[in-house]
């Protein structure tokens, strides 16, 4: 089933090499594909089960049908079979549990058999020279939300179905299951013997019960045929035979890694496997098909397969390690996150570095309340704070905060919760909340020891509560000694924040003069540090100044830098639609697009409760009341419905790309996903696309969103007809 791309690299790499490996994980499909090539060979192939083999030359030997020869060894038998054959293949399946022995006879085959090739399938590979490794890996997968037509063009879903037919002929595939089938197949990550396993349920379950067992999965998927090697028979089996054949270390380190049950990367993995560099052991286990590489924006993660993890997870509870763990998960973060409470602002590298491994900090705020452990779970909390994700805004829920707080803690930690709960108040336009909790967190730091940074931070939350509570002269004086407290440090950072608010905080109260050459330095500070993505409220208080100026190219190419440099953190990314949105109806064009982006901001305000200053928010309602004035009333609700049916990263797309001048609407398509789209007319897939622009599927599936989005297609079937119609 599938692997046509696959099958198609093996045929190129069996004629060029003379020793390929199979490698990949348990229930992979290695063997199967090992068929299907061999099956496309006229030569002599000779296939050899290592699998209940106790010794490798005898396999081989009884395999190519050698002879005894007199006072010869069995070895010497096979190379006079192998000789007698003009371009011989052996095939040596299920390597990984004689690995040693494999190698020893492959090596001395090669050397003594000169046109003999090698195809072995194993969870690991040989390690000989010359050995060609080729990565079997999950079936092709279709994204989240796939129509029928759309799944049923990838291997996994393909899969599924056929073996749900095989035990059931009136299976289908229809649109009533099909985000389950699609579900299904994602969360047993393409694997084709899970996807097998899972299908032959389908007699008694369907596609949303066998989902909805998943979590259960190695008693759920048991049912394999009767005929099937025993370690096929059932998902467990198929593991347990790679968990058995590691070393004592290796099990240790599967299994205290599947405590964690996220992407983590090689400090993390010392840290919880309690060892000082866990790099042999991530490089055994990744060589053995149980750990998963990946690499992105120069930094490589390991994950586990989840059927693979669920199991070394479970041996980790029988060994009594989940909580050890935990707690080691929670070492890690707190060491992370202490040095920098005392700080205005956490350096910039350990905010990436705590986004990188938020699924820790979620476990180590679990493991912490759980515990009674209020101290660390104090900075579990902090951690969350300075953290976000695609899905979730940079911020801690609020009662996760205030739970912290009821608690009794270390004054440091009492002050940095403090002031991070009135910074969470303040987004939500909560300012007399805002003002109390700053109040307190001032209180704290000028009652302690002195620290510069935390100091200011706390007289810069309560400046701007003050500012919107009835007190604006209080909090300037409160900004400037808080500047002051900076001015002799060399936190430059801290400083170009300090100057925003300041400055945003200024212009709020009408004082857009005053708020501009604090601004600029804020601008020029933050430029000079190199930190792109610490940018983006700066640039945005810069667009708002243009805006009170009604100076509107300058506000619209300043939001537009926003979007783009923000991209990294795309949930604080609606305010630069809001601005973008007004510097667009100020300047008098694009009024749909405008409406779209207030609209699509709107959404994500209401969703997490943001909510905008009132200065900012007078200016949202001018602007929609503008557009109302200036839209059709039907291309008015049609710009409405495309920002609500947009997603944020959508919205950035959409705001980002130049509507054509002509209104035609192959400009609002990049040339990147116009190329993309005629490809998929060709009834290319997601990975097909993908080799043939050297891009990863990923990316592709990305192009195909914000095409269909920006077109106002629903499907990829009406993507591939638009593409179709369009002129080569």
């Amino acid at each position: 089933m599938g692997r046509r791309e696959e099958l198609a690299a093996l045929a190129r790499l069996g004629a060029e090499q003379r020793l390929v490996s199979l490698v990949g994980p348990a229930g992979a499909g290695k063997t199967r594909l090992a068929v299907q090539h061999v099956t496309r060979r006229a030569d002599q192939v000779w296939w050899t089960a290592l699998a209940a083999a106790p010794d490798v030359v005898q396999a081989v030997y009884q395999a190519v049908g050698a002879h005894p020869l007199p006072h010869r060894s069995a070895r010497d038998a096979v190379i006079a079979e192998i000789d007698q054959h003009r371009r011989p293949l052996l095939v040596l399946d299920n390597c990984e549990h004689l690995l040693a022995d494999v190698a020893g006879v492959v090596s001395e085959l090669l050397a003594r058999c000169p046109r003999l090739r090698v195809l072995t399938t194993s969870r690991e590979p040989l390690r000989l020279a010359g050995e060609q490794v080729f990565a079997v890996g999950e079936l092709e997968l279709p994204p989240a939300g796939s129509d029928v037509a759309e799944a049923l063009r990838h291997d996994a879903v393909q899969l599924f179905r056929d073996r749900a037919v095989s035990v059931d002929r009136s299976f289908e595939v229809d649109s009533s299951n099909v985000a389950d089938v699609v579900a299904v197949c994602r969360s047993l990550d393409g694997m084709p013997l899970a996807i097998e396993l899972a299908a032959r349920r389908i007699t008694v379950l369907s596609p949303a019960d066998v989902l909805a067992r998943l979590g259960d999965r190695l008693a759920l998927l048991t049912a394999g045929p009767r005929a099937s090697d025993d370690r096929h028979r059932t998902l467990r089996a198929a593991i347990s035979w790679s968990y058995d054949l590691l070393s004592d270390a290796e099990k240790t380190a599967c299994r205290q890694l599947a405590v964690l049950g996220v992407p983590f990367d090689l400090g993390v993995a010392s840290a919880v496997c309690d060892v000082p560099d866990a790099l042999e052991l991530l490089t055994g286990l990744e060589q053995k098909s149980l750990l998963v590489a990946e690499r992105a924006a120069g930094r490589t993660t390991f994950r586990q397969l989840e059927s693979i993890r669920l199991y070394c997870r479970e041996r980790a509870q029988e060994c009594g390690e989940t909580d050890v763990v935990a707690d080691r998960a929670v070492d890690w973060v707190c060491s992370v996150v202490e040095p920098e409470i005392s700080s205005f602002f956490p350096a910039p590298a350990v905010v990436l570095r705590l986004d990188r491994d938020i699924g820790l900090i979620e476990l180590a705020v679990a493991r912490t309340a759980e515990a009674g452990d209020w101290t660390r779970h104090a900075l579990a909390i902090v951690a969350t704070a300075w953290t976000s994700t695609p899905r979730r805004p940079r911020g801690a829920p609020t009662e996760l905060l205030h739970r912290a707080l009821s608690q009794d803690l270390p004054p440091a930690y009492r002050s940095v919760l403090t002031v991070l709960a009135a910074m969470h108040h303040r987004v939500r336009g909560g300012w007399h909340v805002t003002r109390r909790f700053a109040q307190e967190s001032l209180a704290v730091e000028r009652a302690g020891t002195s620290r510069p940074g935390t100091l200011a931070r706390a007289l810069e939350v309560l400046a701007s509560a003050e500012a919107h509570t009835g007190d604006p002269e209080l909090a300037w004086r409160l900004y400037d000694e808080s500047a002051e407290l900076l001015r002799s440090s060399d936190d430059k950072l801290a400083r170009g924040l300090l100057l925003n608010s300041y400055g945003w905080t200024l212009l709020q109260h009408g004082e857009a003069e005053l708020a501009a050459p604090l601004v600029r330095e804020s601008l020029t500070l933050i430029r000079l540090l190199g930190l792109p993505h610490m940018l983006n409220p700066v640039l945005h208080t810069a667009g708002a100044i243009a805006l009170a100026r009604k100076s509107f190219p300058e506000a619209v190419a300043l939001f537009r830098e926003g979007l783009e440099v923000g991209a990294e953190h795309p949930m604080d990314q609606y305010y630069d639609l809001e601005g973008l949105a007004l510097g667009l109806v100020g300047a008098g064009y694009d009024d749909e697009r405008a409406l779209s982006l207030l609209t699509a901001a709107s959404a994500v305000r209401t969703r997490y409760d943001f909510r905008a200053e009132p200065y900012w928010q007078a200016l949202l309602d001018e602007a929609r009341s503008v557009c109302r004035a200036r839209i059709t009333a039907g291309r008015l609700r049609a710009a409405e419905s495309t920002g609500e049916r947009m997603s944020l990263a959508q919205a950035v797309s959409h705001a980002l790309t130049a509507r054509p001048v002509t209104g035609d609407d192959e400009g609002m398509v990049s040339a990147r996903e116009l190329h993309v789209a005629t490809l998929v007319a060709e009834g290319l897939t997601n990975r097909q696309i993908g080799q043939r622009l050297g891009i990863s599927p990923h990316t592709v599936a990305r192009h195909v969103t914000h095409a269909r989005t920006k077109l106002g297609l629903r499907s990829r079937a009406q993507l591939a007809v638009w593409a179709g119609r369009k002129p080569l």
